[in-house]
């Protein structure tokens, strides 16, 4: 019990300092790393698979949260470039899981999961219950993720011609 409760204070104030510093995703962020910095250094953390299944009941009650009335109402306007869009990023998401798995020893639920765009936490625990690496998961789409913010507007302003 001290474990868990000591994992859940390093979590915690991991994850309060990366809300602080305005990270991207910083709370799941900032106990991830606080966390993991606690169990390199030797501290015996714990987390009781339940959790892993309470977590995944909390991120589905965030998803729901986001449908509403609205949401469907303007799905009619742009249906058929959201099934281009969920065709193309599953499609993409095969091939790179496929490719990073011949080329590195990543099991393919991990790689598939770690190249599919998406929420960190939601990819992240997804990977997990189809017995996948949720850690390494987690550490692939942040990378992706802080490559996009770093990188993408840059290219955007390539693209378009705009100055920096």
């Amino acid at each position: 019990m001290d474990r868990l409760l000591g994992t859940l204070v390093i979590a915690t104030v991991g994850g309060l300092i990366g809300l602080k510093l305005r990270i991207p995703a910083g709370p799941m962020v900032g106990a991830m790393l606080a966390v993991g910095t606690a169990n390199l250094i030797g501290f015996p953390s714990t987390m009781p698979a339940y959790f892993r299944t309470g977590a995944q009941i909390v991120v589905g009650g965030m998803v729901g949260l986001s449908v509403t009335r609205e949401t469907f109402v303007g799905l009619k306007g742009v249906a058929g470039p959201a099934l281009i869009l969920i065709l193309s990023m599953i499609g993409f998401g095969l091939l790179a899981g496929f490719v990073i798995s011949k080329v590195t020893n990543m099991d393919i639920i991990t790689a598939f999961f770690s190249s599919t765009p998406g929420g960190m936490m939601e990819m992240t625990l997804m990977a997990e219950s189809s017995g996948g690496d949720g850690a390494k998961v987690a550490l692939m789409q942040l990378a992706r993720f802080m490559g996009i913010v770093l990188i993408m507007p840059l290219v955007i302003r390539w693209v378009l011609g705009l100055r920096l």
